[in-house]
């Protein structure tokens, strides 16, 4: 069982939360990055990233290692997340790593981990199970 993205051939769907987040793959082939845009502020005094904007990255970054793992033509779902932040944001790029912990018939749980200026220093990190119909 594979758990991370390399060697993964699928494409990021357009969407308009895709395009509005700015999330895309990077060079590295198990890591996403979002771009970052004033947009994307939810406190303007400290310019921190909202805690919405980084619950999506976690959220697309663990749907995208999930769709690597279905078959084609089949669909993937977000049934739960839980989302720890674990530091001030700041307003630069995000970056997310997901990782599969388990993979079921039906359902996949996977483990995410958000940074900003280090991956030795988390901005957060998040669970998500998904399901692959």
């Amino acid at each position: 069982m594979k758990n991370s993205l390399e060697g993964a051939a699928f494409k990021i769907p357009d969407t308009p939360m895709r395009r509005w987040l700015q999330f895309d793959a990077t060079e590295q082939p198990d890591v996403f990055r979002m771009t970052f845009d004033d947009r994307h502020i939810g406190n303007p005094f400290i310019r921190a990233l909202h805690g919405g904007v980084v619950g999506s990255m976690v959220e697309m970054s663990a749907e995208m290692l999930v769709r690597s793992l279905a078959q084609p033509g089949q669909s993937v779902e977000l049934v739960s997340s839980a989302i720890d932040y674990i530091r001030v944001t700041k307003d630069v790029d995000l970056f997310a790593r997901p990782a599969l912990v388990r993979q079921g018939r039906r359902l996949v749980f996977a483990e995410v981990w958000c940074w900003q200026d280090s991956e030795e220093l988390p901005v957060a990190r998040g669970n998500c199970t998904i399901r692959i119909f």
